[in-house]
């Protein structure tokens, strides 16, 4: 009886152990006019974009799932039904789940992709520089009617051309960039060509200055969230980014 009873204890802890070594990730998917978004796959990926948890939005987009702590590098939100026909997808980038987070996936008609984060090197150091490739579901279906996302893409590749889903342009009215849930100053916005997959695309530098006032729930990492509006193609956009602070 007494082995028994050491047994049972040790099983309990290990599951108590286990179930505080688990955080959990919620949250609501929706439009822009805060329209809930159904049965959208959200999922949690690594470095080599294989998913790791994934789960589905309900009826009223809400989600939720209980995940190992640790790092990830992206979340996304896709409803394969939608993609490329209605809609694109969200991305997270540089996730920490070290304790319950909240992540609010929108989006509709632009996808806001690859966004990478780093601080200048000038005192004061009080701006960022946030890169990101702005893609239009607009502009993808006119340059390619009849061809699917694969086959334009290997086409574009073949050839060195540079695939343009991206804004002709992009000013500071059009772009919305919050730190930790605080509008910051847009400084200047720089397009640029990126390589990658073997071809060429177009993406956009942003430097924005960092709000005065500190209201990060993270203590070593700020949010940073942009949501673009093309008056080009009258389409919106969001994406986010966890940046690790200067120690």
């Amino acid at each position: 009886m007494k082995k028994l009873f050491v047994f049972a204890m040790m099983v309990l802890s290990f599951m108590n152990l286990s179930a505080q070594d688990l955080i959990k990730l919620s949250g609501r998917v929706t439009d822009f006019n805060s329209m809930p978004l159904d049965s959208v796959s959200v999922q949690l990926k690594n470095d080599k974009f294989a998913t790791l948890y994934e789960t589905l939005s309900d009826k009223d987009g809400y989600y939720s799932m209980n995940v190992s702590k640790g790092q990830y590098f992206c979340l996304i939100a896709i409803k394969l039904s939608d993609y490329g026909r209605t809609k694109l997808e969200y991305w997270t980038w540089n996730i920490p789940l070290y304790k319950d987070l909240n992540i609010n996936p929108q989006y509709e008609r632009m996808e806001i992709y690859g966004l990478n984060v780093f601080e200048p090197k000038v005192a004061p150091y009080d701006t960022y520089m946030i890169y990101f490739r702005p893609m239009s579901l607009t502009k993808a279906l006119k340059l390619r009617p009849k061809e699917n996302n694969k086959n334009f893409e290997q086409k574009a590749t073949t050839n060195h051309d540079t695939i343009d889903y991206a804004p002709k342009n992009i000013t500071p009215e059009e772009i919305n960039i919050q730190m930790n849930g605080r509008e910051s100053n847009v400084l200047t916005i720089n397009k640029l060509v990126e390589y990658g997959r073997g071809g060429y695309m177009y993406g956009y530098l942003v430097q924005f200055l960092k709000p005065k006032v500190e209201t990060s729930t993270l203590e070593k990492y700020d949010k940073i969230s942009i949501t673009l509006h093309s008056k080009e193609t009258n389409e919106t956009g969001k994406g986010e980014v966890f940046v690790q602070k200067k120690e």
